[in-house]
């Protein structure tokens, strides 16, 4: 059953043309990758499906709901969160702080004004649950600005599940991390997205084909090819407009 679908979506700006009719049916608990060389939009699909930016044509639908042209906000508290290629938190806030954050629309308390968060001891247990999902507990009172970018990316996640979200959107979720960080990052990912949807732009192919169930290739803007990893990694075509040439056996 799809949770997430795209029929014939579109984005312009101004003349020129981005998207170009993309349709895609991402599985409820798939992992979906989405790869292509720079420039083939990923980003630009990326921002519509999350509310970045408005469609110019086509229709999105999450849970059978039309979400194409709402606020991000909007597309977030139905159940989908995502990550940016730059990290995108609150800098000046501690670990437990962004957590706690992200956690109050999910608990109910949405525009509560009178609750004193110290106070509340399930949303604060809450918090601590999520902070040792990414191994981040003994960092809690740590300014997130000061933490280590791989850091920073875990507390991205643990954001992004602790909002509640279904469905968890990864952009570039290892760009500029060590082997070693790719690594702990991409053990994180299968342990946090278990039973849900992940959807993920990546360019590590060695990354996508460990994660993905199923990797859509998108080249100037459209869909060349969607399926299984490894008849991805077989595809003539993947490989001329990927990368450039047909690889053959020696």
């Amino acid at each position: 059953m799809s949770v997430l679908s795209l029929h014939d979506v579109t984005k312009n700006f101004g003349e020129t043309e981005i998207i170009r009719g993309v349709s895609l049916n991402i599985e409820r608990g798939e992992k979906h990758a989405i790869i292509g060389p720079n420039g083939a939009g990923k980003s630009t699909l990326f921002h519509l499906i999350s509310g970045l930016y408005n469609v110019t044509g086509g229709s999105i639908k999450f849970k059978d709901k039309e979400i194409q042209n709402k606020k991000p906000y909007e597309i977030s508290r139905l159940g989908l969160a995502r990550s940016f290629q730059v990290t995108n938190i609150f800098a000046r806030l501690n670990v437990f702080e962004n957590v706690r954050c992200s956690l109050l629309w999910s608990s109910g308390y949405k525009y509560s004004f009178w609750h004193l968060l110290g106070r509340q001891k399930e949303l604060n247990e809450k918090t601590l649950e999520v902070l040792e999902q990414i191994g981040l507990q003994d960092k809690k009172l740590t300014p997130a600005g000061e933490l280590a970018y791989a850091h920073q990316r875990a507390l991205e996640l643990g954001i992004a599940i602790a909002s509640g979200a279904e469905v968890i959107m990864l952009d570039e979720p290892v760009a500029g991390m060590s082997l070693t960080e790719a690594e702990s990052a991409v053990e994180l990912i299968h342990r946090i997205t278990e039973g849900k949807t992940l959807i993920m732009v990546e360019h590590d192919m060695n990354i996508v084909f460990d994660v993905a169930d199923r990797i859509s290739v998108l080249v100037y803007g459209e869909v060349i090819a969607c399926d299984k990893p490894e008849n991805i990694r077989a595809n003539t075509h993947v490989q001329e407009a990927y990368l450039g040439e047909v690889v053959t056996d020696a």
